[in-house]
């Protein structure tokens, strides 16, 4: 049974150049392919509002997206704090996306309920009947990020983390207990939300992310480096924090070490929006490039790609991309307790500065690079692929799509059911 396709993401699933986005936009292309998808998402990235009709020819059903901007971002914080709900809950809270619901449920047989995100799942918990029907694609856990925020933080922010924390785990437990099923990014992400949420740990599995084999390979791409630099690269959006704070860490506390004992090593880091404290590590041997139109060359040519992360949740793409690509990794362990790699064997995993410099020469100079580079582009042959991960998307669907009683849709019928209503609306909000 495949049919059409309800899809909830908070943020619009293309281009796929971040680690949700990269998720969503595979999720929405195959849903696409089984049937037409009925999307409603927001926009809370002005570059992305050019790619709205690309979206909608894509998914063939209907869709709503809502702009979200930083003035309604930060004024529906504020509300947030003064009513005790999550932040992450209260910025995509909208009455346009609730009534779009209820029109959508009452002219379009649906077969299928995805909900992207804890931020979304508000839309579909007061509805009783589709809720048992729902796959409910949590990603990650995404409290648990907050409260690693939390114990890295001090003062004001410490107890704002904490609180998003709090209040976001409580939202995501709720969901998880009243939704079909609760899938996370790995194993490792579905044990540590099962033991959050014990009384939904029957009904939580883990769906992996995959990587798109054929685009992340090796090849003959120009390389962007001058041809006597030994290159070590980063790459990810500079503006998300544990990618941030990751750059500097190694900036400061790895390179030195490194250019120690590789005098032509240079360290490239590639992403967009990177901060002023990062930019002003630029120096001779540090280069912070900002947005590029393709990340592929610069991994291609890379010596070695680095994943410095010191706080991390979910699968690092960033990861996976360098291992399709035939790279030799060095990342540390919050960067790859998600993935299912040996040390040593698919890549390298160090978090003391010392072991990691050390790692990195190692990763350049020894003669078992090659061979630990063909065992990453195996593994995620193996472990990664788009294609082989949907057939268990596809079975799951099924079920629940099964799951409701001839009494239970007749009841839907006959009741009307609606989807729950926010209390207020993102200003400027569009279809």
């Amino acid at each position: 049974m495949s049919g059409a396709t309800l899809l909830l993401c908070h943020r619009l699933p293309f281009p796929p150049n971040k680690g949700d986005k990269i998720r969503s936009y595979a999720l929405l292309k195959h849903l696409a392919a089984r049937g037409p998808v009925h999307l409603a998402c927001f926009i809370d990235d002005p570059e992305d509002l050019a790619h709205r009709d690309e979206v909608r020819r894509l998914a063939g059903g209907k869709c709503l997206f809502v702009p979200v901007g930083r003035a309604a971002k930060l004024w529906r914080a504020l509300q947030a704090l003064l009513s005790g709900q999550p932040i992450t809950l209260a910025v995509f809270g909208s009455r346009l996306v609730s009534r779009w619901l209820q029109e959508l449920f009452a002219t379009e047989k649906i077969e299928n309920f995805v909900v992207f995100g804890s931020a979304m799942a508000p839309y579909l918990l007061g509805d009783a009947t589709r809720c048992s029907r729902t796959l409910f694609d949590m990603v990650d856990v995404d409290s648990d990020k907050w409260r690693q925020y939390a114990a890295a933080s001090s003062g004001a922010l410490r107890w704002l983390y904490a609180r998003e924390a709090r209040t976001l785990l409580a939202l995501e437990t709720k969901a998880a207990q009243a939704f079909g099923r609760t899938l996370l990014v790995s194993p490792f992400e579905a044990r540590t939300f099962a033991a959050l949420a014990p009384h939904s740990a029957e009904k939580i599995a883990a769906l992996s992310n995959g990587v798109d084999l054929t685009y992340y390979s090796p090849g003959k791409l120009p390389s962007p480096f001058p041809p006597d630099a030994q290159a070590i690269v980063m790459t990810g959006r500079m503006d998300y924090r544990p990618n941030v704070d990751g750059a500097i860490w190694f900036a400061k506390q790895v390179a030195p070490l490194v250019f120690a004992k590789l005098p032509s090593a240079h360290v490239y880091f590639v992403g967009a929006h990177p901060p002023a404290a990062l930019r002003r590590l630029q120096d001779a041997r540090i280069t912070v490039t900002g947005a590029v139109d393709d990340i592929r060359p610069y991994i291609q040519s890379a010596c070695a790609v680095v994943a410095p992360l010191l706080i991390a949740r979910g699968v690092q793409n960033k990861v996976l991309e360098a291992m399709a690509m035939t790279k030799p990794v060095v990342a540390t362990a919050q960067a790859t307790r998600a993935l299912d790699v040996k040390a040593g064997v698919d890549l390298w995993i160090e978090n003391e500065p010392a072991r990691f410099a050390d790692a990195v020469v190692t990763a350049i100079e020894s003669p078992l690079r090659h061979e630990v580079m063909q065992n990453a582009r195996t593994y995620v042959e193996q472990h990664h692929d788009w294609q082989q991960i949907f057939v268990g998307l596809d079975q799951l669907l099924e079920r629940l799509a099964q799951s409701t009683s001839a009494r239970d849709r007749l009841t839907e019928r006959l009741r009307g059911v609606t989807a729950r209503r926010f209390e207020s609306d993102v200003s400027g909000a569009q279809a």
